[in-house]
């Protein structure tokens, strides 16, 4: 047989439609798997949503403020060299998502001790947030520095509590009789007082509930994945933070806290700006004065050593020609110490990290670069806040502002010796004028140097003084930068758990889980079950199935007359289907063959015989299995030594030698002695002329031949046959033996296939049955019959 499976020649399949009828059909056979199926998942979904907690969504909108439209702050700043660009997005959504800054939300709300109500089942333990009977604090530990979270079950007895749980799987036990106290356990000291502003709604009789608290730091980052920041549109600068939470108040709290935190940030980086350029300006201030000091005592020394009192007079006439001139040296000179001041301050390393004022340098490209320059630097520090040294954008961003800084420098210079430069042209120009006034008194050029001096170094102190008191101003006039549009609010209705998805989702597994289980059953059962499997038959007919008979029976022939039992019934029915197919007058031989032995083809062969004999017809069954008999043994008659293979080897006189009546109008012809050639045998023309003898003297005669998959004798012995009768067995036939018969059935190899199903369950139940076979041409094979347990030769 699995030659022939396996033989591509022979065994070339048709391609099968998908028959859905059938397979609706058998799966709506299983019904009440699926109730079952059903009904249980449904009782777990409920089941699970009874213990999900309802989760809200809480939101708040806000406002960034543009940067460029702080007039009165960005004025100052640009005029200090320090105006910043407008917000990028990006980043602003990066810092409300920042673990440092949300860390610091959740330890002022103290969101890292999470209280819940302990109820049976653990069904919807709610979080008491802020409505706990208790309140508890680590005492001698800082929030960011706790090692493993640590639980406490209060359990109320009597006045006070009962206190266990868990530190680092270390268990632990206290009680409490009267509050407050500092509870002292072996990890530390924890103050516990009772809560006196619990809700109304929370105010009943005492009850378990649990305390957690942990690392406020990991509260963060979990906290940080489930906030969503996202803008309103595209470039939009509304924002709307949203986070769910199972307590609304508490959604709600944490955002209003975030936005707050936000702007304290945003705030000190603007002071932080202002505290630097103030910080500058009072250094600056302090050495002018000591250098204004100087030269205004120098005039007052001067005054008195020559005994002047008014020359602007007489000196008037002389420098009026000059007065444009000096007018540009003071300017230029004037450049000149803030051009000095500043790379003073940029050359201190002190200072490498702070802001570059811009005093009034009057050069456009430096202007612009320094500002740059700040402008990136504060972009700087912000992303270092929220993000490692190793992060590569900042390290880029590291050297652009070491690099700007390089370029401010040489700018600097540039300008430095410009100034000189013009100055060394005003100098040389003055020298000729002099050189045309010589008439000027030596002690009114003198004085004129001096004069120039505190002209210069007064500008510079009145210059500062103004730019500190507008520091000041912007120190105080600070807004915050995201202004809130929309309080906090909450979602009326919860966005989770999503119950009828879930329900469904439950539902349609319990509809799928059947369908799995039959599929991965039917994937493991190879041998055929019920009539189903033999749907895959072409052109060939079930014509009957014999029902099991699990009572224990002494012969194989169930079939009696007057019999009314259901495998009688069963016989009859099949015996009249066969009597359709024998409905010519010549059509009197049918071979039962069967793919391996143990499916009960000699079971249907005695039977069928009895079957027609009780027609009063005459009927012949003869044992054609030559090479393993089986009649004399499930008839329980003695065995003979002559007989079937005796009459073809020539040494039998007749037919009526070989021949035996067993009942009125039933005869037996046994298989007989195994003979060393039985294929040689039934090939011989003396089997031909047996069965004409035969077909005169009877109405019918049955061929129990050799199971057709192990041996090729039933294939020779066909020739004789009008109608095959192939038995199949359910739980011992494989379900691959159907294309085998079709192979059969398309090769023309068999006549008049026809199939009948054995050992049938009248419930179609499954079921598993393992078997056996082993076949020899000298010794037998094992056999088991439909109607009873198994028998051996």
């Amino acid at each position: 047989m699995q030659n022939d499976i396996n033989n591509p020649v022979s065994n070339v399949r048709d391609e099968e439609e998908l028959d859905i009828r059938s397979i609706v059909l058998k799966y709506i056979s299983y019904w009440r798997w699926f109730i079952v199926s059903i009904f249980f998942l449904s009782a777990v979904g409920i089941i699970y949503l009874k213990r999900q907690n309802n989760i809200y969504e809480n939101n708040v909108i806000v406002l960034l403020k543009d940067e460029n439209t702080a007039t009165e702050e960005m004025l100052l700043l640009q005029d200090l060299g320090m105006s910043a660009g407008k917000n990028n997005i990006e980043n602003e959504i990066a810092l409300f998502r920042s673990p440092d800054l949300i860390t610091k939300a959740v330890t002022s709300l103290e969101l890292y001790t999470t209280y819940r109500k302990v109820t049976r089942w653990s069904f919807n333990d709610n979080e008491l947030y802020g409505n706990a009977p208790l309140y508890i604090r680590w005492e001698d530990m800082e929030p960011k520095k706790i090692p493993a979270p640590v639980t406490f079950t209060f359990t109320p007895q009597g006045k006070g509590f009962e206190v266990s749980g868990q530190y680092e799987e270390i268990p632990f036990h206290g009680r409490i009789d009267t509050l407050p106290v500092y509870l002292k356990l072996p990890m530390g000291r924890f103050y516990v007082s009772r809560n006196n502003e619990i809700d109304p709604a929370y105010k009943q009789e005492p009850y378990t509930f649990e305390a957690t608290i942990s690392n406020p730091s990991v509260q963060a980052r979990r906290l940080s994945a489930e906030l969503k920041v996202t803008p309103s549109a595209k470039q939009s600068s509304v924002l709307t933070l949203s986070i769910q939470s199972e307590i609304k108040k508490k959604g709600r709290d944490f955002l209003q806290q975030l936005v707050n935190f936000y702007n304290e940030d945003a705030t000190n980086d603007k002071n932080m700006v202002a505290h630097n350029t103030a910080v500058f300006i009072e250094e600056r201030i302090k050495e002018i004065s000591v250098e204004l000091g100087t030269v205004e005592k120098q005039v007052e020394d001067f005054r008195q050593q020559k005994q002047i009192t008014d020359i602007q007079a007489e000196a008037q006439l002389y420098l009026g020609q000059t007065g444009q001139n000096e007018q540009k040296r003071v300017e230029i000179e004037t450049q000149l110490n803030l051009t000095r001041f500043v790379e003073d301050f940029i050359a201190r390393p002190a200072n490498a990290n702070k802001l570059i004022p811009n005093l009034g340098v009057t050069d456009a490209g430096l202007v612009s670069v320094i500002n740059e320059y700040n402008q990136l630097l504060l972009m700087k520090e912000r992303l270092e806040s929220s993000s490692s040294e190793s992060n590569p954008a900042l390290i880029q961003m590291k050297q652009q502002v070491s690099g700007m800084r390089q370029s401010i420098q040489s700018s600097l210079a540039n300008v430095r010796h410009a100034s000189e430069i013009a100055l060394r042209d005003l100098n040389r120009q003055n020298t000729v004028t002099n050189a045309r006034i010589q008439d000027i008194p030596a002690v009114e050029r003198e004085y004129k140097d001096i004069l120039r001096q505190q002209e210069v170094k007064n500008n510079l102190f009145v210059f500062l003084l103004q730019k500190r008191e507008e520091t000041a101003l912007t120190q105080a006039a600070v807004a915050p930068k995201a202004k809130i549009v929309s309080e906090p609010y909450s979602s009326d209705a919860p966005v989770a758990p999503k119950r009828a998805v879930i329900l469904l989702a439950f539902f349609l597994v319990g509809c799928v889980l059947p369908v799995g289980a039959i599929f991965v059953r039917d994937l493991f059962h190879t041998s055929i079950e019920s009539m189903d499997d033999l749907a895959p038959l072409k052109d060939i007919d079930v014509i009957g199935d014999i029902q099991a008979i699990t009572t224990p029976m002494e012969t194989a022939l169930v079939v009696q007359a007057n019999d009314d039992s259901p495998v009688t019934e069963l016989f009859r029915t099949l015996r009249n289907n066969l009597l359709f197919m024998l409905n010519e007058p010549n059509k009197k031989v049918v071979m039962v063959t069967s793919t391996v032995p143990g499916e009960g083809k000699t079971f249907i062969s005695i039977n069928l015989a009895r079957s027609l004999s009780l027609m009063d017809k005459k009927v012949l069954l003869i044992g054609g299995d030559i090479r393993n008999p089986k009649l004399s043994h499930d008839l329980g008659i003695p065995k003979v030594n002559i007989g079937f293979s005796t009459y073809l080897a020539g040494m039998a006189h007749g037919v009526d030698e070989v021949t035996e009546v067993l009942y009125p109008n039933f005869h037996i012809m046994q298989a007989g002695p195994v003979p060393p050639n039985p294929n040689e045998l039934l090939s011989k023309q003396t089997l031909n002329d047996l069965f004409d003898g035969l077909r005169e003297e009877y109405d019918y005669i049955i061929i129990d031949s050799a199971p057709v998959g192990v041996v090729s004798d039933s294939f020779m012995l066909n020739r004789v046959a009008d109608v095959t009768l192939y038995v199949m067995r359910e739980r011992v036939t494989q379900k691959d033996a159907v294309n085998f018969v079709n192979s059969i059935k398309r090769d023309n190899r068999l006549a008049g296939v026809t199939v009948v199903l054995n050992a049938t369950t009248p419930q179609g139940k499954y079921g598993s049955y393992k078997y056996g076979y082993k076949y020899s041409y000298r010794y037998g094979y094992s056999q088991k019959y439909g109607y009873g347990k198994s028998k051996k030769a």
